[in-house]
């Protein structure tokens, strides 16, 4: 995402109202509590449903041991769960991770409403912690906001970038064009047809970078192959995704990419129930749009282009127990850890130890930097 930052400012403004009445409107947050907090077991599994209040406790979870554990550092998720499959979870297991490996002290706030965004960063900087991390683009002013307001704590945020941010400021971002060049090739190896579709959300260039990323991978197996592309001015309209996926099947498309948040989930969940074989976008989509594999069509995903937030999170704490933090933007590569292909799950049978060697070849060029997507966006 070299110059996103323009297009992203439009992207709020079109968003904000919308997201915000999807993302928790309605919902009361809980009542200030000191004594809630994570505990060092509840932290260590995000299948233990951990409770949280919107109060940060004034007792950090304890790190595990090494030389840092003066060092303290807090997550404010995004509406939703430290469980939930979504950013929020990559994001928590990144910084329990942190605990673990690197001693440091953690605490979290999972957000209710997107009002509290302001009042749950603060939570934490005015207890002076090392690090408060937000979760996803919808915080970006937010967060921005608070380093202005507390210039002694840094402040990172997942999936955003700042034309010119503070000192204290960091965005972590992704190679989207790589995580999409991987889906790609395995979406040409796959396909029976010889054509293949791809559903993106608003014409931004990380969608761009998906789009073409994924076109791609797919002409490098099959320089013939026929990939169908459309943008819908919309991330949160599974409708328009789905229609956009049926009128591609109809042109013979057998394998849909939705990369579009909502819009692109709707896509392929129309897709799947319709028998053809889907990539999700940003998470594992088996995990949310298939609630790990209760959802009709699970068995019809085949991967998803991942953004790698859990590593993310852990290399930028990691720069501030080592003293290396800088405002520079984390982004993700294939060579870091920070973008990938996720598993098959269900739908493994048709992934071939052929086509697995095959995309794990194409990762490890990317990696090594002998492949390049050569995606450039407007």
């Amino acid at each position: 995402m070299a110059k996103p930052f323009r297009s992203i400012v439009l992207l709020l403004a079109l968003l904000i109202p919308l997201l915000t009445a999807c993302g928790g409107g309605g919902q009361t947050a809980a009542s200030p509590s000191p004594q809630a907090a994570a505990s060092p077991s509840s932290a260590a599994s995000p299948e233990a449903s951990p409770e949280a209040s919107p109060e940060a406790s004034p007792q950090a979870t304890a790190g595990a041991g090494g030389n840092a554990s003066n060092v303290r550092v807090a997550l404010v998720t995004d509406v939703g769960k430290v469980n939930d499959g979504t950013f929020n979870q990559f994001a928590y297991e990144g910084l329990v991770r942190a605990r673990d490996e690197l001693g440091v002290q953690i605490d979290f706030i999972e957000t209710q409403q997107p009002t509290d965004y302001e009042r749950n960063l603060d939570q934490f900087a005015n207890q002076d912690y090392d690090l408060v991390i937000g979760v996803g683009f919808l915080m970006g002013e937010a967060v921005q906001a608070a380093a202005a307001r507390h210039p002694d704590v840094n402040f990172a945020i997942v999936d955003y970038a700042y034309e010119n941010p503070a000192p204290n400021l960091k965005g972590l971002i992704f190679n989207e064009d790589e995580a999409a060049y991987m889906v790609g090739t395995m979406a040409a190896l796959v396909s029976k047809s010889n054509v293949i579709g791809v559903v993106g959300g608003i014409d931004v260039p990380a969608v761009q970078k998906f789009v073409k990323g994924y076109e791609a991978g797919a002409k490098a197996q099959k320089p013939d192959i026929r990939v169908l592309s459309v943008y819908i001015p919309s991330f949160t309209d599974p409708a328009a995704g789905a229609e956009a996926a049926r009128s591609m099947i109809a042109e013979g498309a057998d394998v849909i990419f939705g990369a579009g948040g909502q819009t692109g989930s709707g896509a392929i969940q129309a897709a799947a129930q319709q028998g053809a074989w889907v990539i999700g976008v940003d998470q594992d989509e088996y995990n949310t749009t298939f609630n790990r594999g209760a959802v009709q069509g699970a068995d019809k995903l085949i991967t998803s282009a991942i953004k790698r937030v859990d590593n993310a999170v852990f290399d930028t704490i990691k720069s501030v127990v080592e003293g290396n933090w800088s405002n520079e933007p984390y982004v993700g590569t294939t060579a870091n850890g920070g973008v990938d292909y996720a598993d098959c799950h269900d739908a493994c049978a048709v992934i071939t130890p052929e086509i697995k060697a095959k995309v794990e070849e194409v990762k490890q060029g990317l990696a090594n930097g002998t492949i390049k997507t050569n995606v450039t966006v407007e």
